[in-house]
């Protein structure tokens, strides 16, 4: 199953709305060809949506009318070389365990899934995650009806889910390019998060953690005994997702973790086309090139445009996949490096973060971190007691994330903050979008038992890349003999590289790039003063304005202004000019 939409009523007394049912219906898929199957009674109305890319349906209707829904892959069990569940066989396991109260078989799952489980004889639903929640479920829970969809853009299309600007989670988005926690930028709409469960009846809403990063304990093995497990976990990993698949797709950049993944896949015999959608020139393309032709891809090239900092890669490589003769057995399946740098990478840690949280200076690591990643928020954008209520609003929520983890080596609570919320919103734009370029995604590097022993290891083995570096030992050859692109500050690479390729993290290259997209914040800022909703309770519109004005005549850039204004204005249109702000 690809997408999952649906809405049950708590009180047995009153029926789903009608009107609901068929906005759920209708907006499960905007693709004209696609016929959502539906389940319904008065009290439920559930939707689903499915690709065919893993080939089976997961649902599951028992005798009792009992209902379970996946989307995406759980891969239950241990994966053994060569062997693959499918996904009816999960849906199943998943069943029955929840039907038994058992949460033990959501403990052994791998996979990147989220599920639905509704009982109509206790009118209990339970929403589950993966152990990361990078499988995104929304829901609004009311007095009278639980509503809830595998994408934000279903809520948002029914009347009856209010839509209220939440500016805490909208400024989160701003500074961090995501929300934090369970927040959406919507003030009743939640996300769920890692590892949960969200139980809803007709007397109680219940949350649990099935699954918690913070207490898995260290390995008390050295580091060389660490590397060829953490190299059988990675073949694991990619055997139990590639099955008996003889060819697929896969991304593949300049960096380490696509080559790893597309070396990986090649070592087992499977025919992999590859692409790469980097700027012309640069180390990014050319590299990607080297080890396509190392490892004997059949490589495709898409550069990109300039000032396409965050282009739709799932789109792009949706138009370049099709329009080739595809000879893979599951064509709707393309592998994914996502996840690398962050989960075995450490690439947001550094030595200096690690030592604050030892020493309990939790504010200075966030503090620090804030100021690495340029996560800012600049108080111009306000009106002067809007900026002093925001002012600490993204340094607030991150503390409140630390705070609920409780691993032993307190610097492990930052690496486990940034894949509960860094990593666990990645793919947002992915699956919101997945009705329309119609790919799912391997995703490897998340795969549940490795990632498992990456945080069970010393923190400052990881950190920069090292030990990454030296994990590239265990792979074929090929991958260490051409070069690699290398994060700013990282483990070097040893490998001799030609000085006239650009590198996408220089001063010069990093200009190019903003004067492109200073361009089109000019052209976004000429359309954000004239239309409906302009929040101009928060915002600070007299001086955008003028900000505005001086960019458009390229006397100064303000695409720090301009931008983050346009996103809160967005979500002021989206919701009529309706907004929350902090502790209201």
């Amino acid at each position: 199953m690809t997408l999952i939409a649906g809405i049950i009523s708590c009180d047995p007394r009153v029926p789903v709305p009608e009107s609901v049912c068929e906005t759920l219906r209708r907006s499960v898929s905007r693709n004209a060809v696609d016929k959502p199957l539906v389940f319904q009674d008065k009290q439920s109305f559930f939707a689903k949506l499915e690709i065919g890319a893993f080939g089976e349906a997961a649902v599951l209707i028992d005798g009792n009318k009992a209902l379970t829904l996946v989307a995406g892959e759980p891969l239950l069990g241990p994966g053994h070389e060569g062997s693959r569940r499918g996904r009816d066989a999960d849906t199943a396991s998943i069943h029955e365990a929840l039907v038994a109260g058992d949460l033990s078989v959501l403990r052994n799952a791998n996979g990147v899934f989220s599920a639905i489980h509704y009982d109509p004889a206790t009118g209990e639903l339970s929403l589950i995650a993966d152990k990361l929640g990078i499988r995104p479920l929304y829901y609004y829970v009311s007095d009278e009806f639980v509503t809830f969809a595998s994408a934000l853009r279903i809520l948002e299309e029914i009347d009856e889910v209010p839509k209220v600007m939440d500016v805490r989670a909208v400024t989160e988005i701003v500074g961090l390019g995501y929300p934090l926690a369970d927040r959406t930028p919507y003030a009743d709409i939640k996300l769920l998060r890692a590892g949960e469960i969200v139980r809803i009846s007709e007397k109680n809403v219940s949350h649990e953690k099935y699954w918690r990063w913070d207490e898995i304990g260290g390995a008390g093995v050295s580091e060389e005994e660490l590397l060829p497990e953490l190299f059988r976990r990675f073949e694991t990993a990619v055997a139990r997702r590639v099955g008996d698949d003889s060819a697929t797709a896969a991304y593949l950049s300049g960096g380490l973790d696509s080559r790893c993944m597309v070396a990986a896949l090649r070592d087992r015999g499977v025919v992999a086309h590859t692409f790469n959608f980097a700027r012309p020139a640069t180390q990014d393309q050319v590299f990607g090139r080297d080890l396509a032709a190392a490892v004997g891809a059949i490589h495709t090239e898409i550069p990109k445009q300039p000032g396409d900092v965050v282009p739709d890669y799932s789109l792009l490589m949706a138009q370049a996949w099709n329009a080739k003769t595809r000879d893979a057995e599951r064509p709707h399946l393309v592998w994914s490096g996502e996840g690398g740098s962050v989960a075995l990478g450490h690439v947001h840690l550094t030595e200096k973060i690690v030592e604050q949280m030892r020493r309990g200076d939790i504010d200075g690591a966030i503090d620090e971190h804030l100021e690495r990643e340029s996560a800012q928020v600049s108080p111009r954008l306000f009106r002067k007691d809007i900026a002093a209520r925001l002012s600490h609003v993204i340094n607030d929520g991150i503390r409140e994330e630390l705070g609920d983890l409780h691993a032993t080596d307190p610097a492990r609570n930052f690496y486990i903050h940034l894949l509960i919320n860094d990593q666990h919103r990645k793919l947002g734009k992915h699956f919101e979008n997945i009705d329309l370029h119609r790919l799912e995604f391997q995703l490897p590097f998340f795969d549940s038992s490795f990632l498992e022993l990456i945080v069970s290891m010393p923190v400052n083995i990881c950190l920069r890349h090292k030990l990454y570096v030296k994990w590239l030992s265990h792979f074929p050859p090929a991958v260490t003999a051409v070069p690699w692109q290398v994060y700013p500050g990282h483990e070097p690479c040893p490998v001799p590289m030609s000085e006239d390729l650009d590198y996408q993290w220089s001063d010069e290259y990093q200009k190019a790039e903003r004067s492109a997209r200073r361009r089109q914040f000019a052209e976004q800022a000429s359309e954000l003063f004239g239309e409906p909703h302009f929040p101009r309770e928060v915002l600070n519109r007299r001086d955008l304005r003028l900000a505005a004005t001086v960019h458009s005549l390229a006397v100064r850039d303000y695409g720090y202004l301009i931008g983050p204004a346009r996103t809160y204005h967005i979500y002021s249109q989206k919701c009529e000019g309706r907004y929350v702000l902090p502790d209201d």
